[in-house]
């Protein structure tokens, strides 16, 4: 599928504000002219540049059609050179509107015809022939004669640099629209060099608010949009749309084609209906500007059609794109770019239906236009063969299907020209990176397919899957170059999970290997692949940090990137707050936010790659992408610790189970309703039904337990490393082996943790690097957080010594909050809890300074103040999770009792990673602080990663409602195990294992709601 964005081009300055006439929708016009009429002729003239302001091409033709009569009249009579200077320019503007209407042979006369007399009345370097040299490269671009665009806006570019200078809006306009030519021609890291300076200027010579500068961002937008940095081509797109509306308001065919874009960015990120309302708007928006036949309403009519294709509307996907294909065959001289990239999308959605043929026969079509015109090194030609490849590969014809995806690659990257299969191309000219991983993937598919197949023999079917793993080593080499380039976080995610698919056919080939040749080299095969679908975007964070506390960064420098990361994170949580309300929106305020956010990102932006620019070792150990081996994973395990690694599949579970001597993979097949049977078991935990948590366990436990038991049965210490929905499954809960359903008393279930201490970790890479964390130099020892949130207000308190214990009267109160909660439970246990926990530590002749904050005290800044000197850091209180929005989850401290804005009373997820930690554990004893929004190659998006990334190496989480007696009952019981000597996840261990004692509190929802992340 192909989603066409809308660049935009300019060639001179649109709104040029005039005051001889008023602007009008009507021309009246005469059939006599003097002299005089030269007045008339300027009025025209700048009706017809009002019109253009206004996107109103067809009126603008009417006006400049009376200019050119008034010129023509008046130079028979007068060879005057400023009235040949009026006719040449309107002949351009006659052009250049005839363009943007689609009227190409009409444009491409008056633009000859101008070119011409310029040479002949005016010379070759002048403003005018500079302008006409821009129509031209317009009209080239429009219909797809990119050489000779390129051409032409050379020449522009040459005079006017030479005449304006450097720091001209005209110049700008030229880099921008040379951008564009680069861009098509898939040249993307050109194209952006360009944009980049046509924004540089426009800021500098038009301002922030100006639509020229839109255009500048618009088109950056585009840039990163084709490289896959979606995410962040729609902070470009929205900041190109807010000064659209600001300045030429919703009516224009420029503010549509921001529409068009961010629909185009929505559906790649998988919002359908929110792409769906953007491009009706942008199809509304041009058929009132520019008119129900012109191109750009085929190119809204192809992209609502590949929308609807999205959302498997397949007969609405077909009507649009066969109106688009309609709209464009009965344009004489339409952009046959364009009508093959109809055909390749009325093909995919064929393929959609399993009316194969009929695809290939669509792709075919638009692969004849490419071959046609000659542009055969192009991105789009590239998206055709991947089509073509997967539509063989659909029949099962693999050997086309290869042949075709072979073409897709050479067509992608500008020194790869080998039709061999089993040759692939090296990364130094790539066209476009994220569908060279594109056909990466459906060339390690294909081999795959063929290796399975039953007709060929052991030796092919190894041959076959070796050669498919070779080509998902190399698209795990692209991955890691393209999570270098991004800048957007949430982009970053969306690779993530793009490159599961893409590791999970690595894990296939090699576990088929093993199977066929036993060798054990396919199993940590097998694990590499696994461990590189996990936790890549927290990883490089940790290494990030590692790299600025190793590199020769000065303080200053680090002191500015903080307050930056800090004040973005300031306005990004505000800006979320405000658009999560439910109604009335404030939106002068989102704006204001919105701006703000552009501005910080760009400066951010600027200073990290002058530090990587500045300091190649950063640079060097921020973007390491080696994992840590085998062998050294084994190395960081004790003689009684085993490392669970879980990688869910399609249709098989891997299961690695690596311990300090040996090493098994496991794969079992992954029952059609396993995610289910996860959510029943976690809802049957919350719910307390019995019979039915004991089903669910007993499933889990067979699928997940049993198959590496032995491996389990002679360990002690379990690290889980999750994937996927089992980041909702506490393992502690599960069984030992199988249970009787009708079994009466929970505390006689045989739960894993009544044999083992578990911990969990996001891959098995950031475990061994949080066990090398060496340097934590917190020097006091516990600081409690209580802010109680009495009925009544009561003055706060802080202690550092031993309080007498405070008891409560209400079981029954939950750890959390709504996501709007304005007023909070009381938790009168929390002040039992962090009491008692001070009491404990001060007993203990051992530790150093305890700290305790209490009701009002337990503020959002006492906490920032003082957390970095604390080994140890404990929060009791309420939390909140948004699933949406994980970075606006959050804990709740004592509310400010005044109007200071900067700490509002929530730490929200946003905020925690950029905190000045040294802890060695950090204690969230609130609900659901463990939850947030999950990404199938990342792990869980919330609270926890942000304290990760701040440094501490170790956290106790929950996973739903947890009442607040019970929850201090086990915190209490848990630093009581920990003063005693014992290890984290024992201490915690023993904690559960006190509450399971107690047949009051032995149901899994009393105490397996809290996990523990980190290596002890």
């Amino acid at each position: 599928m192909n989603f066409k964005p809308i660049y935009i081009t300019i060639i001179f300055c649109l709104l040029v504000p005039f005051t001889l006439v008023a602007q009008t929708d009507s021309v009246q016009v005469s059939n006599q002219y003097t002299l005089a009429d030269t007045v008339k002729g300027i009025e025209y003239f700048n009706i017809g540049k009002s019109f253009i302001d206004k996107a109103k091409y067809n009126s603008s033709v009417t006006a400049f059609t009376e200019a050119e009569k008034i010129y023509t009249s008046l130079l028979q009579k007068n060879e005057d050179r400023k009235l040949w200077l009026k006719l040449i320019q309107v002949k351009n503007y006659l052009g250049f509107n005839l363009c943007y209407l689609s009227r190409y042979t009409e444009s491409i006369k008056y633009l000859t015809e101008a070119n011409k007399l310029c040479k002949e009345k005016l010379g070759e370097e002048n403003k005018t022939a500079a302008q006409i040299y821009q129509s031209l490269g317009i009209y080239y671009d429009f219909t797809a004669d990119l050489d000779s665009s390129l051409l032409m806006f050379g020449k522009a570019l040459e005079i006017r640099k030479k005449l304006l200078g450097e720091d001209h809006s005209d110049v700008a306009d030229t880099y921008n629209s040379i951008g564009i030519i680069y861009s098509k021609r898939s040249n993307f890291d050109n194209a952006l060099e360009y944009f980049n300076k046509s924004l540089q200027i426009k800021r500098k010579v038009l301002g922030e608010e100006h639509p020229h500068t839109a255009t500048a961002y618009n088109n950056i937008g585009i840039n990163l949009f084709e490289r896959g940095d979606f995410y962040k081509a729609l902070e470009y797109y929205n900041q190109a749309l807010k000064i659209r509306l600001k300045t030429i308001g919703e009516q224009h065919h420029l503010t549509a084609s921001s529409y068009n874009n961010i629909g185009n960015c929505l559906n790649e990120i998988g919002e359908f209906d929110k792409a769906e309302q953007n491009h009706l708007k942008t199809l509304a928006i041009q058929k009132t500007t520019l008119g129900e036949d012109h191109d750009l309403v085929a190119t809204s009519l192809s992209n609502l059609g590949l929308t609807c294709w999205r959302k498997n509307e397949l007969v609405k996907a077909l009507e649009y794109l066969n109106k688009s294909l309609a709209l464009r065959l009965k344009k004489p001289k339409s952009n046959y770019t364009d009508i093959a990239m109809d055909y390749l999308n009325i093909g995919v959605v064929y393929k959609t239906k399993n009316e194969l043929d009929s695809a290939l026969y669509y792709y075919n079509k638009a692969l004849e236009i490419y071959n046609s015109i000659g542009y055969l090194k192009v991105v789009n030609v590239s998206k055709i063969y991947q089509n073509i490849s997967e539509g063989y590969f659909a029949k099962q014809k693999y050997d086309s299907s290869l042949a075709a995806i072979q073409k897709s690659m050479q067509a992608i990257v500008y020194d790869f020209n080998d039709d061999n299969i089993q040759s692939n191309p090296n990364f130094d000219l790539i066209l476009s990176e994220v569908h060279l991983l594109n056909s990466l993937k459906i060339k390690s598919k294909n081999y795959s397919a063929i290796a399975s197949a039953n007709t060929i023999g052991k030796n092919e079917k190894i041959k076959n899957y070796l050669e498919a793993i070779k080509v998902t080593e190399l698209a795990d080499s692209l991955i890691n170059r393209m999570l270098g380039g991004f800048k957007n976080d949430n982009s970053k995610f969306f690779l993530g999970e793009k490159a599961k698919s893409i590791f999970e056919q690595g894990i296939e080939a090699s576990y088929n290997l093993f199977k066929l040749t036993g060798d054990t080299l396919y199993l940590e095969k097998i694990f590499y692949f696994i461990e590189k679908s996990k936790a890549a975007v927290l990883r490089q964070g940790l290494l990030e940090s590692k790299a600025k506390q190793y590199s020769k960064i000065s303080d200053e420098i680090l002191k500015q990137e903080k307050i930056l990361k800090d004040d973005l994170i300031f306005y990004e949580t505000r800006l979320k707050n405000e658009l999560s309300k439910k109604e009335n929106h404030n939106s002068l305020v989102i704006s204001e936010y919105q701006d703000k956010i552009f501005e910080l990102k760009n400066s951010f932006d600027k200073l990290i790659a002058s530090i990587e620019k500045e300091n190649p070792s950063y640079y060097k150990l921020k973007y390491n992408t080696n994992l840590f081996a085998l062998y050294d994973i084994q190395k960081s395990l004790s003689s009684n610790s085993l490392l669970v690694d879980y990688f869910i599949g399609e249709n098989t579970i891997y299961i690695a189970a690596v311990n300090n001597s040996r090493f098994n993979i496991i794969a079992v097949a992954k029952p059609s309703n396993f995610n289910q049977i996860v959510m029943d078991f976690y809802s049957s935990i919350q719910k307390a039904e019995t019979n039915n948590f004991i089903t669910n366990a007993n499933k889990l436990t067979e699928i997940l337990i049993q198959p590496i038991y032995d491996e389990i049965s002679v360990s002690k210490n379990i690290t889980i490393i999750p994937h996927d929905i089992l980041f909702k499954l506490p393992f502690e809960a599960l069984f030992a082996k199988k249970q009787n359903v009708s079994l009466k008393k929970q505390s006689d279930l045989d739960f894993l943790i009544k044999h083992f201490n578990i911990s969990y970790h996001y891959s098995a890479s950031l475990f061994v690097e949080s066990q090398s964390r060496t340097d934590k130099n917190a020097s006091k020892n516990f600081i409690g957080f209580a802010p109680i949130f009495p009925k009544e207000k009561l003055s706060g308190y802080t202690i550092t010594n031993n309080i007498s214990n405070l008891l409560a009267s209400n079981d029954n109160v939950l750890r959390s909050v709504s996501v709007d909660g304005k007023s909070y439970d009381e938790l009168k246990y929390s002040e039992w809890e962090v009491n008692s926990i001070i009491d404990l530590f001060n007993k203990d002749n051992s530790s150093s300074v305890n700290t305790a904050y209490f009701y009002a005290d337990a503020k959002e800044d006492s906490f920032k103040a003082n957390v970095k000197d604390y080994k140890i850091v404990h929060i009791a209180s309420h939390s909140f999770m948004n699933e949406d929005q994980p970075d606006i989850s959050g804990v709740i401290f004592a509310q400010p009792q005044d109007s200071v804005f900067i700490n509002d009373g929530i730490l929200y997820a946003g905020e925690t990673y950029n905190l000045d930690l040294n802890a060695d554990l950090v204690v969230l004893s609130s609900c659901e602080s463990g939850l947030g929004k999950l990404f199938k190659g990342e792990g869980m998006i919330g609270l926890t990663r942000g304290f990760l990334y701040s440094g501490t190496n170790n956290i106790i989480f929950s996973l739903w409602k947890i009442s607040d007696k019970h929850t201090s009952e086990l915190m209490v019981e848990f630093y009581k195990q920990t003063i005693l000597g014992k290890d984290y996840s024992e201490a915690l261990r023993q904690a559960k294992l006190k509450l399971i004692s107690n047949e009051l509190t032995a149901r899994p929802r009393s105490w397996a709601g809290f996990l523990l992340i980190g290596a002890d």
